[in-house]
């Protein structure tokens, strides 16, 4: 019913786009670090014991895979079913005599002799059979060899994944090797061998996988029957220990020191020992308990333990404005026929605007204003020039992020804006590189009032007044001087012109008094 719930809860959690969410280089490290694992089933706790994993191949070469490791192994006892080759010289020719190893515990071979085979190796019985024949045959050199590993079969029973089977195994199976037929619920602390003349063992695979005590972990013979028992106390532990995973836990073992210390080998140089929490299903809730050093807790199945780092946890940083968006489905509008996009950075503790902007980098474009942005944080923003943290080194860039601060690329606009003695003023798309007389010739040229086109002031988007000899940049303003004398002499003609006027009014009326 935990596992239930742990899915369930994971089901819920809220998502986001992977597109609109940047993870810091810094902080996966961090999480990498401090990844949890998480309940999983018998195959793969075995697994993180460090049992092996059947593998799927072909039977001939199985066959020949088990010969192999036979004839490599001091420890391949002789096994029911084996078949030997013995050769020896006689009379100047070679005999070669097959050998077969039956169910009764002795060895019979023609014109040599019987041989005790009970609770033999391989090599030990290889060297009693030469010595014998060396013995009845001088200067023979014996040489008894292996032809085939015999295979026979094993019961398995209790918390299996279907109902009591017999499988096969050969002279170098072993215990752990049943692991794929036991079911979620079996244990690994209390494995029951029952051996074909009614002794009865139990076994712990955790000692024999994960502390190596290979007297856990027995060779099956002929005739053993397996039994899974049910599973003891299962915990989940991740966080900043030197070994995280699932734990089956013996009575004596139920403390949560006892898990993280022999279990675990203890913590990180990180961990937080004086806040360990503890999520326990309970009655249809989780209840979370707060762990600190020394304090006694009794571990109960089913429970999650999670050893916290020193370290503040990994924070996030909008970032919004004049981005290339990677994707249609990011948050984004349209500005001026430009994408704006809104991602969530997130970033390592002590991380810096300069770092950070390292990763960015290649999410501005050229709409990015990068000298006009700002930073906002508990309500106040303020200035930063991206172009100076990125390419002068403005300590601006040793910022130390903070968890909420939202970072705001405004859109440069992408003009220059001709005024004056033209004959079309307005606003012009920007070409970099291109100088006055460019723009001059797209508001339709000097116009008659112009003093020439080397007579103009520039402005930047400030109205602040350059140089004449400035680059000219995007929202720059172009002002071609108009002449004066044209402009003096337009009003005298336009106060020549309402004088004349006047007076012929006052001429009309003192005609029509008269």
């Amino acid at each position: 019913m935990f596992m239930s719930l742990l899915v369930s809860l994971m089901a819920f959690a809220p998502l986001m786009a992977d597109n609109q969410v940047i993870t810091s280089p810094m902080a996966s490290a961090v999480e990498n670090a401090a990844n949890a694992d998480t309940f999983r089933g018998w195959q793969g706790y075995m697994s993180q014991l460090g049992a092996s994993a059947p593998q799927d191949i072909e039977y001939e070469q199985l066959v020949q895979i088990r010969l192999a490791q036979a004839r490599g192994s001091y420890d391949y006892p002789v096994t029911t079913g084996d078949s030997y080759t013995l050769r020896y010289i006689y009379n100047n020719q070679t005999v070669s005599v097959p050998v077969t190893v039956s169910h009764d515990n002795e060895v019979s071979i023609p014109n040599v002799g019987t041989f005790d085979r009970s609770g033999k190796t391989f090599i030990e019985l290889k060297s009693e059979i030469e010595a014998a024949v060396s013995s009845r045959y001088p200067y023979s050199n014996p040489v008894l060899s292996i032809s085939s590993t015999g295979v026979f079969q094993v019961r398995v029973s209790g918390l299996v994944r279907s109902s009591s089977t017999y499988v096969d195994a050969w002279g170098l199976s072993r215990l752990s090797d049943l692991a794929e037929y036991a079911s979620d619920s079996a244990s690994t602390r209390d494995v029951t061998v029952i051996s074909h003349d009614g002794n009865e063992a139990h076994y712990d695979l955790y000692k024999a996988l994960k502390q190596g005590d290979e007297s856990q972990n027995p060779l099956l013979r002929p005739g053993d029957t397996v039994i899974f028992n049910p599973r003891s106390v299962t915990v989940l532990l991740n966080g900043r220990v030197l070994r995280s995973g699932t734990y089956q836990l013996l009575e004596d073992d139920l403390s949560i020191w006892t898990l993280i210390e022999d279990y675990a080998l203890g913590g990180m140089n990180d961990a937080d020992f004086e806040h360990v929490s503890v999520s326990r299903y309970v009655d249809g809730h989780v209840e979370n308990f707060t762990v600190a050093s020394g304090e006694d807790f009794t571990l109960m199945d089913g429970d999650s333990v999670s050893v916290p780092s020193l370290t503040p946890q990994t924070g996030s940083v909008v970032i919004t404005g004049a981005l290339r968006s990677t994707d249609t489905t990011a948050s984004y509008g349209t500005i001026q026929g430009q994408v704006s996009a809104q991602y969530f950075y997130r970033f390592a503790p002590g991380e810096t605007l300069g770092q950070m902007l390292q990763t960015m980098s290649s999410y501005f474009t050229s709409s990015s204003d990068l000298d006009g942005a700002y930073i906002t944080r508990d309500g106040k923003s303020w200035p930063v020039s991206l172009r100076d943290v990125m390419y002068g080194g403005s300590p601006d860039g040793d910022i130390t992020l903070r968890n909420g601060d939202v970072l705001t690329v405004p859109f440069s606009n992408q003009i220059v804006t001709v005024n004056g003695a033209v004959n079309n003023p307005g606003t012009y798309a920007y070409v970099p590189g291109k100088d006055v007389s460019y723009y001059v010739n797209l508001a339709g040229g000097l116009s008659s009032s112009a003093k020439g086109l080397d007579r103009y002031k520039l402005y930047n988007s400030y109205g602040e007044k350059l140089d004449k000899d400035a680059v000219i940049t995007a929202e720059t303003t172009i002002e071609m001087e108009i002449s004066t004398f044209e402009r003096d002499l337009g009003i005298t003609v336009s106060v020549v012109g309402l004088v004349a006027t006047i007076l012929g009014i006052v001429t009309s009326v003192i005609q029509l008094s008269n």
